[in-house]
């Protein structure tokens, strides 16, 4: 589902921005977001929002994933899960850190997490808020890099995969190898093989890009016509193009003892390549590894330097909230204190004038100074709320910012399989705290409701679960539309 759902994700940010504008363009509303980030990697799809209208922005990502990968919206919405607020950053911290990674603390999803951000900046999609959110997030990575390494201690998805076919193989020394693809697994593959000492390594790219490649990193180019005969020679093969399926069965037959690495998401294998005797395939599921015990110091360390930062994140939004009260309330005081200044300079010139005006803006600095300071603490402590309102009690000045109607905004629409979907588990089966199943918060659309006409009873027990509803629709059979009224 994950590699069905992003297909054409690198189109999803355009996507968003036609749908909001088409939506906006209708109704003559304001945007329904203010800035997005897209992270799409090869175990996770991620949109985090900054928006005060969530369920709109919520339907909004719905609609684009269906656009973009050519999946019925009621499909969509059943693979994802929604956040907002608190749960928003802890979740991105632990993705940043290596905490939600197949292999545990690995490297390149930090790397990962701050292209997707740059990329989003670059095209003006970001917000202060986002800002804060992902810097937050990089400092958090950082720190547990240093502070408190886990599981792969910082090391890459693919140099774990190559350990694994290092056991299969019995070493790499002598070895040789063909590498498929010219993307950053391959070149992290390639690296890592010469630093094992590998014999030979081959390079094909089924986009035509191998040529290059190989001469940046002294490998021998396959050409598509020699493809069988590098496979019957290699030892081991490492499939990361991401092109969809290029190495079939007939292509294998004759290899003999082979082990294949195959680590891309949209697969270069097909199926039957697994089945195939001597051939040893050892895919992205592989390199999954259970969760370090709860009580291993490093990964407590962990957890706690993210709590920090979690709070950290929540702190500084919360002393934003008060930014326009405080702003308001120095122009009051000092428009006041212009026109007073402006007075005496009408009785008093020269030097004496500029010595009176200079007292009396350090004056107003200092009277200032403690209801900013005292601020800041409410707002840290969580008593913004309180004091914008005793704020406007006591100056009588009126706070219309958006920001101090509403909490603190943000919400993520993330993971591209839901807990259903992943364990075939019932469709009530929780999740985390502070998410909720996307199928539950979006109601049907009219072809959906069109379906129900005529529908016979429905009941709990005859609902399907979310993977197997999955698998009936992208079969084309449909989904009950008992299910359908329920979502």
């Amino acid at each position: 589902m994950l590699d069905a759902l992003t297909r054409g994700a690198e189109a999803l940010p355009s996507v968003l921005q036609e749908l909001q504008e088409e939506r906006g363009a209708a109704v003559g509303a304001p945007p329904i977001v203010s800035g997005e980030v897209v992270l799409s990697t090869c175990n996770r799809l991620e949109v985090y929002l900054d928006t005060e209208r969530f369920h709109e922005g919520v339907e909004l990502v719905v609609d684009a994933i269906s656009r973009t990968s050519g999946l019925d919206r009621e499909v969509v919405s059943l693979c994802l899960d929604a956040a907002m607020d608190a749960p928003v950053p802890k979740h991105l911290f632990e993705v940043a850190s290596g905490l939600r990674s197949i292999v545990l603390g690995e490297a390149e999803i930090s790397g990962q997490v701050k292209q997707a951000y740059e990329a989003a900046r670059r095209a003006g999609r970001t917000t202060s808020m986002l800002h804060d959110l992902f810097q937050h997030g990089f400092r958090c990575a950082k720190s547990v890099a240093t502070q408190a390494p886990v599981g792969a201690a910082g090391r890459s998805g693919a140099s774990v995969a190559l350990d694994l076919a290092g056991i299969e193989l019995g070493g790499f020394e002598g070895r040789s190898v063909l590498i498929v693809g010219t993307g950053a697994y391959a070149r992290l593959g390639l690296s890592e093989l010469a630093r094992r000492g590998v014999g030979t390594m081959r390079v094909f790219s089924p986009s035509g890009r191998a040529a290059g490649f190989a001469a940046r990193h002294g490998a021998e180019v396959v050409e598509a016509e020699d493809l069988e005969r590098a496979l019957r020679e290699a030892d081991l093969v490492l499939a990361a193009s991401g092109r969809g399926t290029s190495l079939f069965p007939e292509l294998f037959l004759g290899a003999g003892r082979t082990v294949v690495l195959d680590l891309a998401l949209h697969s270069d294998l097909h199926p039957l390549v697994s089945h195939l005797k001597g051939i040893t395939v050892l895919g992205l599921e592989d390199l999954r590894r259970q969760d370090e015990d709860g009580e291993d110091p490093a990964l407590v360390s962990a957890r706690g330097i993210i709590a920090e930062n979690v709070e950290a994140f929540r702190q500084q939004q919360e002393v934003r909230r008060i930014d326009p009260a405080m702003a308001a309330l120095r122009r009051e005081v000092f428009d006041a204190a212009d026109g007073e200044i402006d007075r005496l300079r009408r009785d008093v010139s020269g030097e004496t004038a500029d010595q009176l005006e200079r007292s009396v803006r350090r004056i107003l600095a200092k009277v200032m100074h403690q209801p900013a300071e005292r601020a800041r603490h409410l707002a840290e402590t969580g008593f913004a709320d309180e004091y914008v309102s005793a704020f406007h009690t006591i100056f009588g000045i009126d706070i219309s910012s958006p920001q101090l109607a509403e909490p603190a905004r943000g919400a993520a629409v993330q993971e591209a399989i839901a807990p259903a979907a992943e364990t075939g588990a019932s469709t009530a089966e929780p999740v985390p705290a502070g998410w909720m199943r996307v199928d539950r918060t979006v109601p049907p659309g009219s072809a959906v409701l069109a379906r129900l006409a005529g529908a016979a009873p429905f009941t709990t027990a005859d609902r399907p679960t979310g993977a197997e509803l999955a698998r009936r629709t992208l079969r084309g059979e449909g989904c009950p539309a008992g299910h359908d009224a329920e979502a």
